[in-house]
């Protein structure tokens, strides 16, 4: 199964609705987003920490309001094609995931630790009032933090551990946190790590991996996911 990097980075602005129905024109089933939140706490879709490099504004996500981020041109960085493209609420990714019958792979992205419990109780209010079913949705972070939050709060809804490296007792964090899945940089996956994942129980999802040539090699190891900027360029090794 191949899943969308950012909603599809390699075709649209990331992170944005055109993403979405990027994805959705190449019929992939899962997607992947970031969530933080904006001045007024609302849940944003959006990676970095400023919005600098993906719109025509300045400043950091978290001092912005939702108004000021909604006023920001979140495509024209991309190209002229997805002018006025703007940056997504929360509730707007669910409702668009829902209506592309889309599943989401929702980042929790940790800027500041500092702001992980408030962001992750204003993720929870969001899903619940979305109503977004949790047989479609994983929640990931880089945080354990973050991820042992999500077991706390959100207890029914599947989570993902993202690896930049690999952790000492892995299979100890996955246990302690109930992961369902684990997330790692595909640079660092090998065919021992995989199978020590596997065995354990856990889907094995890589990021963010745009070599259509690797495919067959990580299916055979049995990754779950491949996260992908470009979906319709790894799925023709499968077709």
């Amino acid at each position: 199964m191949i899943s969308g990097h950012r909603g599809a980075a390699a075709l649209a602005p990331e992170n944005t609705l055109a993403g979405l129905q990027e994805a959705a024109k190449h019929q992939i089933q899962w997607v992947e987003m970031d969530t933080q939140l904006c001045a007024d706490f609302i849940p944003v879709i959006f990676h970095d920490k400023k919005v600098n490099r993906c719109t025509n504004g300045r400043g950091y996500v978290r001092e912005l309001n939702l108004a000021e981020l909604k006023a920001l041109d979140a495509g024209s960085w991309f190209s002229t094609n997805f002018t006025n493209e703007r940056i997504l609420t929360l509730e707007e990714a669910l409702t668009a995931c829902r209506a592309y019958q889309l599943k989401l792979n929702l980042e929790i992205k940790i800027h500041d630790e500092a702001d992980t419990e408030q962001l992750i109780s204003k993720v929870a209010d969001t899903i619940a009032a979305n109503g977004f079913p949790a047989e479609s949705l994983i929640l990931s972070s880089f945080s354990v933090n973050a991820v042992a939050c999500c077991q706390q709060v959100m207890p029914h809804i599947r989570r993902g551990l993202i690896c930049d490296s690999v952790p000492e007792d892995l299979m100890g964090l996955s246990e302690k946190l109930e992961l369902f899945s684990v997330h790692m940089d595909y640079r660092l996956l090998n065919e021992t790590l995989a199978s020590t994942i596997k065995q354990a129980g856990l889907d094995l999802h890589i990021w963010t991996m745009n070599k259509p040539e690797l495919v067959a090699q990580f299916y055979q190891w049995g990754v779950d996911i491949i996260i992908t900027d470009n979906p319709p360029l790894l799925l023709s090794p499968l077709s």
